[in-house]
């Protein structure tokens, strides 16, 4: 009697199993994405489809904006619990401007869910002071504003740090 080799052929299988992983990986990618949204960015304070529609405007304003006004802002550290900042504005000659319309928010960079936006509680003198607002977290906080001086928009942020 002679002794018949068969061959086992292992290809349908690997395919197989291919397949399988690929659909594994798709759902372990979408888990993760429904898991991890999107945080949207906030520094022009509106929502992305409005920004999206109108920034070539926006930038214009921006650039009119820069090229007339300067700001600057009073802190750049933020001490755990109660907290304020003023924003200076002035032209470029130096003169400061009261008639703004000024909004500040401040933001987690990591996150939207911190997020709050303030109102100017002062104004004297061209100095837009905001606060008092608890920082209750340590690490990085930015501070968005957006300023309106007629028709022109500006918007700038700033980084603070919180410590304890």
């Amino acid at each position: 009697m002679s002794k018949v080799k068969t061959e086992r052929n292992y290809y349908p299988h690997a395919v197989i199993a291919m397949i399988v992983g690929c659909v594994i990986a798709c759902g372990y990618t979408i888990k993760i994405a429904l898991d991890n949204p999107v945080e949207m960015d906030t520094y022009y304070m509106e929502k992305y489809q409005k920004v999206d529609e109108n920034i070539n405007h926006i930038l214009e304003l921006q650039e009119k904006f820069n090229a007339k006004f300067d700001l600057s802002y009073s802190t750049e550290k933020f001490q755990i619990g109660e907290n304020s900042v003023s924003i200076l504005l002035q032209d470029k000659e130096g003169n400061r401007i009261e008639n703004a319309h000024v909004t500040m928010m401040l933001s987690r960079p990591e996150t939207n869910k911190e997020n709050r936006t303030l109102s100017p509680s002062r104004v004297e003198n061209g100095v837009y002071s905001f606060g008092p607002f608890d920082i209750s977290k340590e690490g990085r906080w930015q501070i968005l504003s957006k300023i309106e001086v007629g028709e022109l928009k500006g918007y700038h942020k700033n980084e603070a740090y919180a410590v304890k």
